[in-house]
């Protein structure tokens, strides 16, 4: 995917166990973001992630397959154009830590609002481009 001309939108990946979650974040997003795919595990994310390549993950920390942690490493390594945000509801200090050093790009708790999604996730892709090598 050539990354140097940007789309009119980005495209967004969500991740989450919660089905619910997964549909309600990418209908609030859409008129920002491209869906590109809604995964429910790790495994699930780390596939979708590998075939779209999107700008941008939204990677919930606690689901099945291996978890946040598990796609995150996955995602950073074999679609390096993709910057990961994690989602959680929990801030546990050595997780983010974890996170981060896996990969991720930023932190996200759940139950903020929609603008600071949608600008989170903006500046993510932002902090990734200007960060990550030239592939």
């Amino acid at each position: 995917m050539d990354r140097s001309i940007p789309s009119a939108r980005p495209t967004l990946l969500i991740a989450d166990d919660d089905p619910v979650l997964r549909r309600t974040i990418g209908a609030l997003v859409a008129g920002s973001f491209d869906v590109i795919g809604l995964a429910a595990d790790a495994e699930e994310a780390i596939a979708l992630a590998l075939l779209h390549s999107p700008d941008v993950a939204l990677v919930d920390v606690q689901m099945p397959g291996g978890g946040g942690l598990h796609a995150t490493e996955h995602i950073a390594v074999h679609s390096p154009c993709t910057a990961v945000v994690i989602l959680s509801g929990d801030e546990e200090h050595s997780a983010v830590l974890e996170l981060l050093a896996a990969g991720a790009v930023s932190y996200l708790r759940k139950g903020g609002s929609v603008d600071e999604l949608v600008q989170r996730l903006r500046v993510s892709i932002d902090a990734h481009a200007a960060l990550a090598p030239t592939i």
